[in-house]
């Protein structure tokens, strides 16, 4: 994952610096972090965790749709962390995210938008006791939508995601704050 994250940003860096100065209203490039807060089954194991983020944003002056890319990774601690003699882990959750972007309001890549997409996600979920040692990885698709707003250097987004691991449905709202270019 941490490999999948570096080409990305490193593609998106590369495209960025070609980009003409024209362009640079119409395409942000955001590094952030905030809160993951679980929903639902994913709530019932645990608790509010953190995010990290880089976003690629790219709203053409002369549309109201773009297309915005992400990239997440996070942990959740458990509930429950001496569960019948075994330390639950932290869970990690890790993705990427391909959306439709739509302008509500400004102008280029600044203002107020909202996403809607797919991509995947993967959660990582381990326990330890004597002897004993599990981890487990669940990669899956995954679908969300969000409102986010970007203005000179700041960014901020609230999105839902949905994804399925071994047969739950399980919900987040991450929550991120960061820089832009």
């Amino acid at each position: 994952m941490k490999h999948a994250v570096t080409r990305l940003a490193h593609v998106l860096l590369l495209g960025f610096a070609l980009a003409s100065p024209a362009l640079a209203e119409d395409f942000k490039l955001g590094i952030g972090g905030g809160a993951t807060f679980p929903i639902g089954d994913y709530a019932d194991a645990y608790k509010t965790g953190w995010t990290a983020t880089v976003r690629a944003l790219w709203l053409p002056s002369s549309s109201v749709v773009g297309l915005r890319a992400a990239g997440y990774y996070g942990q959740n601690s458990s509930k429950y962390p001496d569960l019948f003699g075994a330390k639950i882990k932290s869970a990690s959750l890790f993705g990427l995210d391909a959306n439709a972007a739509f302008r509500l309001s400004g102008r280029g890549a600044e203002g107020l938008y909202a996403n809607a997409g797919i991509g995947f996600r993967g959660l990582t979920q381990g326990a330890e006791s004597a002897g004993f040692k599990e981890s487990q990885t669940d990669v899956n698709i995954s679908y969300n939508a969000g409102l986010g707003y970007s203005s000179g250097w700041f960014f901020t987004e609230a999105n839902v995601v949905y994804f399925r691991v071994m047969g739950a449905d399980l919900w987040s709202i991450p929550v991120t704050v960061g820089f832009q270019f």
